[in-house]
């Protein structure tokens, strides 16, 4: 069976489990996934949906996921983790991924609007700090979110605390890209500045398009591609002038941006629900 196969038939079956069952196997489940990143997808798969089986078939003469395994969902995935060790080099290249999508996404906004010095060592130290933060979520991730889960039962405070987390996490990033400026900075206007971003949506829209799942992608691509084209107009000699030398201009300029992030919120409320309901529906 393949892994996707596995997936939606373990989505199937896993309604067949009672209320207490369930909690268990899915605290299981989700410990073994995020904690098997980078580890052999379909050997975990295998082993969820043959965990899930005996689970059922001790449910259906009485007895319990807890009876039957142990009480403490960790030290089974634990178990069953140790005999698949990770790819160490898809954890350094996945990074390595992210931190390029990083800069890519920072790229086209930060050449929105000419005559704005691209700070180059600034977005070097921001992905820096953005790839210690992959390599330690990689680490840590699994553990942290499984016991937010099993200790907090109310699932509103569950996500309240995996924010704070997470914000503590990005907040070194975020304020790195508010408050420091370096003086490795970069000059890409006219010309120079106007191949860069034909260059850079290009080449984002290619992997973009190679993508097989493109529903969060959208989003994204509407965003970049818009602060891509704004780039290119107030690189525009005439355009220019009246777009960054005018009090209308700016004003002009400051309600495109505000559109173009509301709309970038709105169509990934509307991708992360389309995801949801896409979930619900195996």
């Amino acid at each position: 069976m393949k892994t996707k196969e596995m997936t939606e038939a373990n989505n199937l079956l896993r309604e067949s489990l009672n209320k207490e069952n369930k909690v268990f196997y899915e605290n299981l489940l989700l410990y073994i996934r995020i904690e098997g990143f980078a580890r052999d997808e379909h050997k975990i798969e295998t082993q969820l949906l043959s965990i899930l089986q005996d689970i059922l078939e001790a449910q259906n003469e009485g007895v319990s996921a807890a009876g039957y395994l142990g009480k403490d969902p960790k030290i089974v995935a634990d178990e069953i983790l140790s005999e698949m060790p990770r790819h160490i080099w898809e954890v350094i290249r996945v990074g390595l991924y992210m931190l390029l999508t990083y800069i890519y996404i920072c790229l086209l906004p930060s050449l929105m609007i000419a005559e704005r010095p691209l700070d180059v060592g600034m977005l070097g130290i921001s992905g820096a700090l953005l790839y210690i933060d992959i390599l330690i979520g990689f680490k840590y991730s699994g553990r942290a979110i499984y016991q937010v889960n099993t200790t907090l039962k109310n699932k509103y405070l569950r996500y309240f605390v995996i924010w704070i987390v997470a914000s503590v996490a990005i907040a070194p990033i975020y304020l790195v890209n508010i408050f420091l400026k370096t003086p490795l900075r970069l000059r890409l206007d006219g010309g120079l500045g106007i191949a860069v971003i034909l260059l850079a949506l290009i080449s984002g829209l290619y992997f973009i398009l190679r993508a097989k799942d493109k529903t969060l992608l959208w989003p994204f691509a509407v965003f970049l591609v818009s602060a891509g084209v704004m780039g290119i107009v107030t690189r525009l000699p005439k355009l220019n002038d009246l777009l960054l030398h005018t009090t209308n201009g700016r004003y002009w300029i400051a309600g495109i941006i505000m559109v173009l992030l509301l709309l970038f919120y709105l169509l990934s409320f509307i991708a992360l629900k389309k995801i949801k309901k896409q979930n619900q529906s195996y």
